[in-house]
């Protein structure tokens, strides 16, 4: 298996997580929040309203497939979800099921930033596998930028 092939299941798979729990939190907020451990009886709107960014989120994962920058964006959000649920979860505004999902988040955009980082090493280097930039070839070892 190549790297971008392994790149392809990570983002597949933290995608899918992203779309499932948006759809969960968009349609079913109140019995969503309930199974994870989150006692919640107020309005619908702001919960729903997070499983419509996570539906966004996850469609941009999604184009990630294609376009590498989404693929930064997906390890961008997930720092940003880990700093927020760590500290929300450290200040008692959250259950314990929040630093859970920050381990899980920080998990997800650990192997994506690094699956990211091992692919761009191993063209640099190597140059057997495809550019993750159509404008970066690697010549024996020498990187070299083609000018248009």
């Amino acid at each position: 298996m190549n790297v971008r092939a392994v790149r392809h299941t990570i983002v597949t798979l933290v995608a899918l997580h992203s779309l499932l729990l948006g759809a969960a939190m968009l349609f079913f907020p109140t019995r969503t929040l309930h199974a994870v451990g989150w006692t919640y009886d107020g309005d619908v709107f702001f919960p729903a309203q997070a499983g419509l960014f996570l539906l966004i989120l996850g469609s941009a994962y999604i184009a990630g497939l294609w376009h590498d920058g989404f693929v930064w964006l997906l390890v961008a959000s997930k720092v940003a979800a880990v700093l927020f649920l760590v500290f929300e979860y450290l200040l008692g505004h959250a259950p314990t099921v929040v630093f859970f999902a920050a381990l899980l988040d920080g998990l997800m955009g650990l192997s994506v930033g690094a699956i990211m980082l091992w692919e761009l090493r191993s063209t640099v280097t190597s140059g057997r596998d495809e550019p993750a930039r159509p404008d970066i070839e690697a010549d024996a070892g020498n990187v070299t930028r083609s000018l248009p």
